[in-house]
């Protein structure tokens, strides 16, 4: 377990190396207008079409996912230092698309190892902690990097050197895949006739596909879709907002996006107790409530005032958009395809509306930044109403969260 949680680290800390800083190093350094940077983060996205659903079926298919993580790891480190190399811009708008190529299928997959792995241990009778006191070590190590570039990029420092800090954190996490457990998938043996049960037969993405547009789960998608629309706006645009717009430093930019990633801290390590009283639901609910108003504020007072207090509702907002849907995500799945429910899910709700979102906020962007915060905020209070009235509570089988333990033949307690 203890190397499932550097993989999380190390991940995570190769994404807060390069997102928090990515749109400010296109606008300053390698020459991108708003419409161009809303274009890139669109082109990083199309790979999200295809890959996920692609490498988390061959997860599920017996390819060992260690080894998808290492070529995925190598690919996107190796992107991240050309990038940092190559000051050509249409050279580097390729290098986008092959980084987001490799890297759009790492998460994923990593959830979705995670939960195999979780049930062949719960299967093996061995206790296995919740899904959100592992992925913490994900929110750590996505703060970490910030601290190492308040020194690297003082004194107007380039702010290119966020793409060597992505690419050592890659390089660690590439290393770190070749200490991670074996997993085995269950051998599930063919139902018989006029039984129910799952098959080895069955595609596990169409299986995912099937369970994943079932009448209990696509308001889940749909809501989600749009809340990933108007997420993108500010995971794309908020670095030059606060520089450009409030008028934070660079070097500082990166420390006041990461005090929210600290305060996530606490709320995902208190996740399970929120869940408690709130249950899933209730936490994407309040969830997108605090990134819409959050949105809202920004687009209305834009002071440093604004950015810094505004942070306090980023840990929920997190939980809403990246943890409790990999939760609901896996209450759907069966172990055929544990994996690829989580890739189908990134591929169709994550990549279809991440990209429509980046190429809308980067029109939007040019013609006005707060404006585009505006409309941010409209579209969270579309999907705060799918999710409030249309989309109901995929129950657990038990209320930790996790997903349920398999049947015993007898009735032995664990």
């Amino acid at each position: 377990m203890n190397a499932i949680r550097r993989q999380f680290f190390f991940s995570y800390g190769a994404v807060g190396s390069v997102a928090p800083l990515m749109s400010i190093f296109l606008w300053k350094e390698a020459g991108f207008g708003f419409w161009q940077i809303g274009l890139a983060t669109a082109l990083a996205n199309v790979p999200m079409l295809l890959s996920p659903a692609l490498i988390t079926l061959l997860a599920d298919r017996q390819v060992d996912s260690r080894r998808i993580l290492a070529v995925a790891f190598l690919i996107s480190g190796s992107v991240m230092l050309l990038m940092h190399e190559i000051p050509v811009l249409w050279v580097r708008l390729c290098l986008f698309l092959f980084h987001g190529l490799a890297f759009v299928a790492m998460l994923p997959l990593q959830d979705g190892f995670f939960f195999s792995y979780a049930e062949a241990r719960r299967r093996a009778g061995d206790p296995v902690g919740p899904y959100p006191t592992v992925r913490v070590w994900g929110t750590i190590g996505y703060i970490v990097p910030s601290i190492i570039l308040y020194f690297l990029l003082r004194n107007d420092g380039p702010i290119g050197r966020s793409l060597l800090c992505g690419f050592g954190f890659g390089m660690a996490s590439l290393i770190n895949t070749f200490t991670l457990p074996e997993v085995r998938s269950p051998v599930v043996l063919p139902a018989a006739e006029g039984a129910s049960g799952e098959t080895p037969r069955r595609l596990p993405t169409a299986e995912a596909f099937r369970r994943l547009f079932s009448p209990e789960a696509r308001y889940l998608c749909l809501g989600l879709a749009l809340a990933y629309m108007a997420s993108v706006s500010y995971g794309v645009f908020i670095a030059v907002y606060y520089g450009k717009i409030v008028g934070i430093p660079s070097e500082f930019i990166a420390l006041v996006i990461n005090l929210g990633v600290l305060i996530e801290v606490f709320f995902t390590i208190g996740m399970p107790r929120l869940q408690s009283v709130l249950r899933l639901k209730g936490i994407m609910v309040v969830g997108i409530c605090g990134m819409s108003l959050r949105m809202l504020l920004l687009a209305l007072y834009p002071s440093v005032w604004t950015a810094v207090l505004t942070q306090i509702v980023h840990g929920m907002e997190v939980l809403a958009l990246f943890i409790a849907p990999v939760m609901f995500l896996d209450r759907l799945a069966g172990d055929q395809f544990r994996n690829s429910i989580q890739g189908v899910f990134t591929m169709t709700v994550g990549g279809i509306s991440r990209i429509s979102g980046a190429i809308i906020a980067g029109l939007i962007a040019s013609h006005s930044l707060p404006g585009l915060l505006g409309v941010s905020a409209g579209l969270g209070l579309l999907a705060l109403i799918v999710i409030v009235f249309l989309f109901k509570r995929i129950p657990p089988g038990q209320e930790s969260g996790d997903s349920p333990p398999p049947p015993r033949p007898d009735p032995v307690s664990p």
